[in-house]
């Protein structure tokens, strides 16, 4: 109904110490026009260890025509604490009298807002360090993993990542192209029991990254699909 509502762009920078990965998702056509061309970024840094891709901060940033939000988040991991600091501004209108002119005239200003705290809950993954370590958390071995990520809303949703095999992987592959690599489900639970589950496929590519992803038949909607088009590797 929609077409082509937004694409991303993400970049992996790492080395055997450390990590950044960025995904930048913008929207597009009518999706853009409906949401005041929302943008959203997201940023995970931190370091790695044992093969397990570790964040010391994560920003996530939501930015529309009216308004932009900055979230960042600090791991302490020794300590099991993660602080949030919060900016918020946005475009607020008003309307002035001009007694010279003799109207009114409208006018916009920006208010912005600063907040820190401390998260009531620890999680040692954001939601972008969880893609990367999906190959360990989740796979042949430990087949079901419950997502806890920051970014990713666990305190109000159940969310759980599925790895498929046999039977189950094939009945998936028919949703994808050819040579997809592992299949993974993604379960998330609605608030209201009354509301239907939320699932989502998810193929990786044989190089481990995503390749495609299916969202079913959502109300009013349709499928919503997602597919890599682009993909490039290199080395310093």
């Amino acid at each position: 109904m929609f077409g082509k509502v937004g694409y991303a762009d993400v970049t992996l920078e790492e080395n055997p110490e450390h990590y950044e990965i960025r995904l930048v998702a913008k929207t597009t056509g009518t999706a853009a026009t409906l949401t005041g061309d929302r943008v959203e970024t997201y940023i995970s840094k931190g370091h790695r260890k044992a093969g397990k891709y570790i964040p010391d901060s994560f920003v996530k940033i939501k930015k529309t025509s009216q308004k932009e939000r900055i979230q960042t988040y600090l791991f302490d991991h020794q300590s099991k604490t993660i602080t949030l600091t919060e900016e918020i501004s946005k475009s607020v209108s008003g309307t002035t009298f001009d007694p010279i002119a003799f109207k009114l005239v409208k006018s916009a200003t920006k208010e912005r807002s600063t907040s820190t705290s401390t998260l009531q809950t620890y999680n040692e993954d954001d939601v972008l360090s969880a893609y990367l370590n999906t190959k360990q958390s989740c796979n042949a071995q430990q087949k079901e993993h419950r997502l806890l990520a920051v970014g990713a809303h666990n305190d109000k949703k159940d969310i759980t990542l599925s790895f498929l095999d046999g039977l189950q992987k094939r009945k998936a592959e028919a949703s994808f192209s050819d040579d997809t690599g592992n299949i993974y489900k993604l379960h998330v639970r609605p608030i209201d029991k009354e509301d239907e589950n939320i699932d989502v496929l998810i193929a990786f590519d044989n190089d481990g990254h995503l390749k495609e992803a299916m969202l079913g038949d959502v109300f009013w909607i349709g499928e919503i699909k997602a597919r890599r088009v682009y993909h490039q590797l290199s080395s310093k």
